[in-house]
């Protein structure tokens, strides 16, 4: 078991991070666009808009609604600084010259914009999907301010079905779309993952397969996956590092710190904050 964890944690858990109205799509060459610019941001520093891409284009037109309460974060050397957009759906950091990575929480039942469409870069948005629930793009600051990064998000047509807990699919046996479930590699019927979901305790990889099972489950029934599908990749080959379920895995072991920001992600996915929206 070390020796699989050692090899998770120098491959592919090595990138995983701790912490989708649309209109019909228009040839832009058929109408004339009008589209605003970002604001200088109010001091020194760097900023931008998050904003309802109706039309799905990557461009900020008129008339396309900012997003209020976004979670945006700033990766910086000394550490995560973590805010939100207000009614204007404006983020605003204050920072001295450097690079940064910024990145914005997908909001529930949206996708990222196409990014850097077209030659102005104070109208199009720049984010791209981390695959993990964030719109993440990177800015330089050479001094004074930045307010040319902007995050554009669309809803695709169509209502998923949503996303349901743990405790909604333990409830409703009768909504598993399969009889059969396959986690770090082991296939389980229905009724020995309801049995594991029944239970609690210690061992992490009860608590992780409580949050991937749950999470395949949401992704089988139709809903969008573009935030947490590879996640759950990650959450299966640590499945069958560690598992199988049952394997008592401790919370202070590498093994856990390895899994919990997939498990994390996971339970705030089946919880309807991420690409998904809650299911009733």
């Amino acid at each position: 078991m070390q020796e699989q964890t050692q090899q998770l944690l120098h491959g592919p858990l090595k990138h995983a991070r701790t912490a989708a109205l649309a209109l019909a799509l228009v040839p832009l060459a058929a109408v004339a666009v009008t589209t605003q610019t970002s604001e200088p941001c109010p001091s020194a520093g760097i900023c931008g808009i998050v904003f309802n891409d109706a039309n799905n284009n990557g461009i900020q037109d008129a008339g396309e609604e900012p997003i209020e309460g976004a979670v945006v974060t700033v990766e910086t050397e000394n550490g995560t600084l973590t805010g939100g957009t207000d009614s204007s759906g404006v983020w605003y950091f204050p920072l001295p010259p450097g690079t940064y990575e910024v990145s914005v929480q997908i909001p529930p039942g949206t996708q990222t914009s196409p990014s850097n469409v077209g030659s102005d870069d104070t109208t199009d948005s720049d984010g791209v999907s981390d695959g993990l629930g964030n719109s993440v793009a990177t800015v330089t600051l050479t001094g004074g301010e930045d307010s040319s990064t902007d995050f554009g998000f669309w809803t695709p047509p169509g209502a998923q079905p949503g996303a349901g807990t743990p405790g909604y699919w333990k409830n409703h046996p009768e909504a598993w779309p399969v009889e059969t479930i396959t986690v770090g590699g082991v296939v389980y019927t229905k009724a020995q993952a309801l049995e594991w979901l029944e239970k609690v305790g210690k061992d992490k990889t009860i608590t992780m397969f409580s949050s991937l099972v749950p999470a395949k489950l949401n992704v089988l029934i139709g809903n969008d996956s573009s935030c947490v599908a590879s996640t759950i990749v990650l959450a299966d080959a640590w499945m069958a590092a560690n598992g199988p379920v049952g394997s008592d895995v401790h919370a202070a072991s590498v093994a856990w710190k390895l899994g919990e920001p997939l498990h994390r992600q996971m339970d705030n996915y089946n919880n309807g904050m991420l690409c998904a929206p809650h299911r009733e």
